[in-house]
């Protein structure tokens, strides 16, 4: 049992004195492997590519069924570049949105506008402030500006109109809702004028704007 037990260590110590010598007499050395750069993953092959869809619809199924298109991505990621290097085209202003509707149709179908997004922009009614002068009567303020006595007497809570007196406020309704097509995010100046030049001599209306 004791011979056994002596023959395992004197084998064991033979090896590991013989590895060493090995070891040290070698010149190659054991390799250092270090782990790329970036995260391990395979690359797929034959990926298919990415493209933006032409249209995104609208989805209202919260309050009715339906499906509804917005028009092109350009139109729904559209945003103005509040930039001075920018220029807005100005096409023309509306009082009616079915005039605006007809005239942006009749632009849409010139090919040298087909790269712009051009669309109709709201301009929100205004009211303004005036004040009642000696000898005013509200028939008179009313006639003045194109209104109607009982407008005047609903938006300023008057339940008399003979009651009014000298440096008053009223409130009266300043512009109108309306309708301004424009083109934004035009890049050069030139680009601006040449497009309204062209619009000019189409005898479309036509101004050229830095944006704000």
């Amino acid at each position: 049992m004791n011979k056994s037990y002596f023959i395992i260590i004197a084998t064991t110590t033979l090896v590991i004195v013989v590895g060493f010598f090995l070891y040290l007499s070698t010149e190659n050395k054991i390799p250092t492997i270090y782990p790329p750069d970036g995260p391990l993953r395979e690359i797929p092959a034959n990926v298919p590519e990415l493209v933006r869809p032409s249209s995104i619809p609208c989805i209202y199924s919260l309050w009715k069924n339906s499906n509804e298109s917005c028009g092109s991505s350009e139109n729904i990621f559209e945003e103005k570049k509040l930039n001075n290097k920018y220029f807005s085209l100005l096409f023309g202003t509306f009082s009616n949105e079915g005039d605006a509707k007809i005239h942006l149709k009749k632009l849409k179908k010139l090919k040298f506008l087909s790269s712009y997004i051009v669309k109709i922009d709201e301009i929100p009614a205004t009211n303004k402030s005036i004040i009642i002068e000696k000898g005013d009567t509200l028939s008179r303020i009313a006639e003045r500006h194109s209104l109607k006595v009982k407008k005047i007497t609903d938006d300023n809570n008057i339940t008399n109109p003979n009651n009014i007196r000298i440096g008053q406020n009223l409130i009266i309704p300043g512009d109108s809702l309306k309708y301004r097509i424009i083109s934004t995010n035009i890049k050069l100046k030139k680009t601006a004028e040449d497009l309204c030049d062209k619009l000019l001599n189409l005898n479309f209306r036509c101004q050229t704007q830095i944006q704000r």
